[in-house]
Order: structure tokens, then C-alpha cells, then sequence
């Protein structure tokens, strides 16, 4: 039985390889460390390691620190604060149409900048035979230090006078990027199958993010399939795939594969 069900968890992650090329392809790791200051307060402090254009890039450093409390066995509550290093890509912003089709252009040199977050979120589960559910509302506060890149200036012009030839001038500049934040409703739905006698637990989720400062929602999808598997009493891994389709400009659709190991201080 945890062949069949490792086998139909990994079905999704063929698609990885498979993915649109207007899609991003990366892999995410990550550790987490906890341990219990009672029988309902946990103190957790997690290390992520993310990258994109498959492992080209470091798209993601963090350092995460966070405090959970479980009055019951169905309802839990956590806050935290995570430091970010995080990769912005290459933007290029189209400004006005010159002539014959051409278009003056900037482009946003790829650039690193640190981000903060707190967030607070509250988690319920229930079971249905051997299915286990659970239902997670994340409120989450970002703000994005400012950063400096290069601008180049793409400028279409005419030598020679009005009928000269058509050529294309490129300037570069210092860009300055200005802090910025935003809030956000993550809101998740996880479905686990505890198979008996088995270590191994498959699982999906499906998480939608909604971007409460702006009244954006759908802002994001994000999809997750993989497994559990408990090593012992304190110690776990998850392997999973991850798509997500987005319509913001700071973590644009992609696919993933990843890993995360869990022990208990």
C-alpha cells in the first residue's frame, strides 16, 4: 500500500519537466528546527533556500523565526517574523511607439534586496476516516527594503534629420527602488492520507493568495502534492511539487520540486 501511494504522489511531479517556457522551473529546500516550551507552546525557527531558472539563480534566502500555540488538538495558532534576501528579475517597461513599429524601452537590470515579514495565522483540522483536513488563514505583513540597480535606456532615433536613417541609442543609469509593502490573505486547504501502518503520507494542498491592501484577489494559486514520511518520533522529511499560477510581477508562475527535514529539539 505506501508503493501505491508514493507512486500517485510522484505523478504530479512529472509535470515539472514538462512545463510551458513561459514558466519558471526552481528547486526549494528547507529545515526546520522546533522545540516544545509546553504541552500547547511550540517555538520553531525555519532556514529556506529557494532558487529559479532551475538552479542558475538563487531566487530566495531566508531565516525565519516563529511561536505556535495549540489549545487543542484541532486548533492551532502561530505568529512570526521572517528575513528575506530575495532575486528580482530583469523587468523591461515599453514607453513610447517612435516610428515604423519601433518602440522606446527601459530595462530593469536584475537586482537582490532584503525583505521583512510578520504574519499571524490560525490553522483547524478535522479527520474523515483515514483523509485529514485542514484549513489555514495566514495574514501576512511584507515591506521591501530600497535597493539600486542600472536602467538601460533603449532609444529609437534619426540621424541626419527627419529622413535620415532609423538607429538605436542605449543609455545607462543608477535606478533607485523605493521601499514598498503589501498585506496579504493566504488562505489554505490541505488534505493528508494517513495510510495504516504505513510512515509514508501523501498530500495536496491548494492555497490561495489574496492581496488585502489592494483588493486583489486570486493574486495567486499555488498547488502542492508530495509526501510526509516520519523517520522517528522527532525527525521528518517532505518531498513535494509545486505550480503556482500568478499574476504579480515579484514571483511570476512557475513549477518546483523541493525538500524539507523537520526534527524535534
Amino acid at each position: 500500500m505506501c508503493a501505491v501511494a508514493v507512486a500517485i504522489a510522484a505523478m504530479p511531479c512529472s509535470q515539472a519537466f514538462a512545463n510551458d517556457d513561459s514558466d519558471d522551473f526552481g528547486v526549494w529546500t528547507s529545515i526546520d528546527a522546533s522545540k516544545k516550551l509546553s504541552d500547547k507552546i511550540k517555538l520553531g525557527l525555519e532556514g529556506e533556500f529557494r532558487t529559479t531558472d532551475g538552479l542558475k539563480i538563487v531566487d530566495r534566502r531566508s531565516l525565519g523565526v516563529g511561536l505556535s500555540y495549540k489549545p487543542y488538538k484541532w486548533l492551532k495558532a502561530d505568529v512570526g517574523y521572517i528575513f528575506m534576501n530575495a532575486y528580482e528579475p530583469e523587468k523591461t517597461s515599453i514607453k513610447d511607439e517612435f516610428a515604423e513599429g519601433k518602440y522606446d524601452y527601459n530595462v530593469d537590470n536584475a537586482y537582490r534586496v532584503n525583505k521583512e515579514r510578520l504574519y499571524l495565522s490560525v490553522t483547524g483540522s478535522f479527520d474523515v476516516g483515514r483523509l485529514e483536513f485542514s484549513i489555514r488563514e495566514r495574514l501576512q505583513y511584507t515591506y521591501t527594503h530600497p535597493a539600486a540597480t542600472m536602467e538601460d535606456k533603449h532609444r529609437w532615433e534619426r540621424e541626419g534629420g527627419v529622413d535620415g536613417p532609423i538607429k538605436e541609442v542605449v543609455d545607462t543609469d543608477a535606478e533607485y527602488k523605493g521601499s514598498k509593502n503589501n498585506t496579504t490573505l493566504r488562505s489554505r486547504l490541505t488534505v493528508k492520507w494517513d495510510i495504516r501502518k504505513c510512515p509514508i503520507k501523501p498530500f495536496v494542498s491548494a492555497e490561495l493568495f489574496t492581496r488585502v491592501d489592494e483588493w486583489r484577489f486570486h493574486d495567486k494559486i499555488r498547488y502542492r502534492a508530495g509526501v510526509d514520511y516520519k523517520i522517528d518520533k522527532d525527525n521528518s522529511v517532505s518531498l513535494f511539487y509545486i505550480y503556482q499560477n500568478a499574476n504579480d510581477d515579484d514571483e511570476p508562475a512557475g513549477h518546483a520540486i523541493g525538500a524539507s527535514y523537520s526534527f524535534d529539539l
